[in-house]
């Protein structure tokens, strides 16, 4: 017997899942479970500051049910160490989940692209030239 919706196998017998309540099934097929296994087709949703903040928005996001995934220069959420130096990221959902992520995302971060850094990509452009005209009076 198995759980429609955790999927966990239980002893015959058995007839209400512990955890969820849900009633039992002598197998499971994709009419009768809750996870959609079927192949996601990756969109991006937004373009991240940092690859080590995409990281945390993907991991927000796929602990909402929603499938995501990292892509950062030549790297991906398979090496977001090694990716850390690369200059942003972009967190790519699955366009089924499209409209429930961006709700999501702008619920927790509005349309901050750096959203645990405090500072956007256009205030460090801002910074970078106020800093490059002061070294210019400077000689």
């Amino acid at each position: 017997m198995f759980c429609p919706v955790c999927e966990s196998e239980y002893e015959k017998g058995i007839e209400r899942c512990p955890d969820d309540d849900a009633e039992l099934v002598e197998r499971l097929t994709p009419e009768n479970t809750l996870h959609d296994s079927s192949e996601a087709r990756f969109v991006p949703l937004h373009n991240i500051g940092s690859p080590a903040e995409a990281e945390m928005v993907s991991d927000i996001l796929q602990q909402n049910g929603i499938r995501a995934a990292v892509q950062s220069g030549g790297m991906d959420a398979f090496s977001p160490l090694l990716s850390s130096t690369s200059p942003g990221a972009v967190v790519l959902v699955d366009e089924r989940d499209y409209d429930r992520a961006m709700e999501l995302y702008n619920a927790f971060f509005g349309q901050d692209t750096t959203p645990l850094t405090g500072t956007t990509l256009e205030e460090d452009e801002e910074f970078s030239s106020e800093e490059e005209e002061f070294e210019s009076e400077e000689e």
